[in-house]
């Protein structure tokens, strides 16, 4: 579980150092995950796909570019393949652009530089965690992006990172937690029991395969309304069940 040590240990969010230091870790889980890395690709492709048709547009356009890249040192001097063999792979689709991890870091880290501003707009509510209430839990995909208004959660718009009336839930210890929203200030909540199992039914609704906590002792409601339940129970509660593909256990 992620754990910034000034904040873990001030139980506040005062000093500025630590909560730039938690921003970056909460950008960095909400862009390093399988799914932002699959939609990386397949915005890298897309745009491999126009790059190349554009190469495409003539012979001329073509060779032109190649001699390009030759003397950039993109490509080898032995570089061989002509304009028709080009244009009908191309037209064909008998081709795949693939990154390389060198460039996909690249890729995530210039997002991260998007992503961070984005962050510091927000005010961040810091929840602390009632001794003997389990605390808070986390997962594989620990950044939770939902909307505000609970109503529009199972409807159909995405929230997204730069849209108002969007809330950031992230786990920071089994003792804290926090919210982010615009429009808000910095605030520091000593949360309920009630709270805390609340925010804890986020981490299986967002996880990709696993969630983690110390022990079973942690609880979690989907509502105020409902009564809490143990750790030991999520494991076969099908209201989570039905979103993964495959059984998901508490680790």
């Amino acid at each position: 579980m992620t754990d910034p040590r000034g904040i873990n240990e001030a139980h506040n969010l005062e000093n500025e150092d630590d909560k730039a230091y938690l921003l970056t870790l909460i950008g960095l889980a909400a862009l390093r995950n399988p799914d932002m890395r699959k939609n990386i690709k397949g915005i890298a492709d897309g745009l491999g796909r126009m790059h190349i048709a554009a190469r495409l547009q003539s012979k001329a356009t073509y060779d032109a570019s190649v001699a390009e890249a030759k003397a950039d040192g993109a490509l080898p001097d032995n570089y061989d393949i002509t304009y028709e063999e080009m244009r009908e792979a191309f037209d064909e689709g008998d081709f795949k652009i693939e990154l390389d991890n060198n460039a996909l870091i690249s890729l995530e880290f210039q997002m991260l530089d998007h992503t961070i501003p984005l962050l510091h707009k927000r005010g961040w509510h810091l929840l602390r965690a009632p001794e003997g209430s389990g605390g808070f839990i986390t997962s594989d995909r620990p950044f939770y992006l939902m909307w505000e208004d609970p109503a529009m959660r199972d409807g159909p718009l995405a929230p997204g990172l730069a849209m108002t009336g969007t809330d950031i839930y992230f786990p920071v210890s089994p003792t804290l937690a926090v919210v982010g929203a615009f429009n808000v200030g910095n605030t520091v909540e000593d949360a309920s029991e009630e709270t805390v199992a609340v925010c804890n039914s986020t981490m299986p609704d967002g996880a990709d395969r696993q969630v983690y906590s110390p022990d079973h002792k942690f609880k979690y409601a989907r509502t105020r309304e409902e009564e809490p339940r143990t750790g030991n129970q999520l494991i076969s509660d099908k209201r989570f069940l039905r979103k993964w593909p495959r059984c998901r256990g508490v680790k």
